[in-house]
Order: structure tokens, then sequence, then C-alpha cells
């Protein structure tokens, strides 16, 4: 009788120790009043460098998917600007002609699309190296092997938002599932 009382006293007490901590208030949080942001993720990259015997044929290509809360559909525009830059030994890194990124070209949601892998939408584009060359006033005279070109996204989404290398966490410009830095690098590379 006596373990009978202990057994049935250890359930009471855990029946009214379980029911006490159910939380009935809600949360903190108010979760439907989230302001979301969007990101464009990397989906396929076809060109890593523009090759120097062959500008004429080299070209810098992606295919991006945009990811937003109406699963891209807040995308207004995106723009792709580029900048070159050499590393000079002893000096550093020089911008040319000026550290600020050109417009190459601007994408608009009308550029995306459904696709069959994903409900978000997509997008592809293909940028030439002649195209990068035009935008920042150089010639190909001018390049040398192991230059850069850096080519950034700035999206602009329809409530005015923009989202770029300048404001994009680590988390989402560096994470495999994310993939979204807003800005590649393009080596012009000798054989």
């Amino acid at each position: 009788m006596k373990i009978l009382k202990y057994n049935l006293g250890i359930l009471l007490s855990a029946a009214v120790l379980l029911s006490s901590c159910r939380d009935f208030v809600d949360p903190n949080i108010p979760y439907s009043e989230f302001d979301t942001g969007a990101y464009l993720r990397t989906i396929d990259r076809t060109s890593v460098d523009f090759d120097f015997a062959d500008l004429g044929n080299s070209t810098f290509a992606l295919t991006l998917e945009a990811v937003d809360i109406e699963d891209g559909a807040t995308v207004e525009t995106v723009e792709i600007m580029v900048q070159h830059r050499r590393l000079i030994p002893d000096v550093g890194l020089e911008y040319t002609p000026t550290a600020t990124p050109a417009l190459v070209k601007t994408l608009h949601l009308s550029d995306f699309a459904p696709n069959d892998d994903s409900r978000f939408l997509r997008t592809s584009f293909v940028i030439t190296a002649a195209e990068a060359l035009e935008a920042i006033g150089l010639t190909a005279d001018y390049l040398e092997c192991d230059d850069v070109f850096e080519f950034s996204l700035n999206l602009t989404d329809r409530f005015g938002r923009s989202f770029n290398r300048e404001n994009v966490s680590g988390n989402i410009a560096g994470a495999p599932f994310y993939d979204s830095p807003f800005q590649y690098f393009v080596d012009v590379e000798c054989e």
C-alpha cells in the first residue's frame, strides 16, 4: 500500500508539473508583421573567367532565382554593374577608370519566368567581355593577365527597397543554400 501511495504521488506530481508548463500567452514576436526581404540565389554560373586570347567569345553568364515572400514577384529591377581592378605588386588594388561600378545591364520583372524546378521565378543573362569593357570605358588593349572584373547586383523591389553586396548578410551571401553573394569576380586568364 505504501508503494501504491508513493507511485500515485509521483504520478500526480508529474501531471501537475506537465500541465503547468503550458503557455497560453501569444508570442511577443508578431510573426504576421515581419518585414521580409529578397535575395537572388545563384542557380548556375556558366563562365568563371574571360580568356585573354579570345575576348571576343568570353562571357559572364548566370542563372538567378528571385527569392522573396511572393516567390519572386516583388522584384522590380536588377541592375548588373561592373568595375575593373588590377593588383599591382607592392601597391595594392587599382580600380580603373574609377572605383565606382558602372551599369552594364538592367533586368526587369518581365525577364524572370516560372520554371519546373522550384516555385521561384528565374532568369538567365549573358554579358560579353566587350559589353563589360564598353560599360567602364576601357578597350581590350588596356587589359593584362590576372586583371579582375567585379560584377555586382542591385535588386530593387516594388516597395523601393534595395538589396546588394553592401547590405547582404554573411549567411545569405556565403551559405550554400542561399548562395546569394550579389558579387561575382571574373578573372582575365592567360593560357
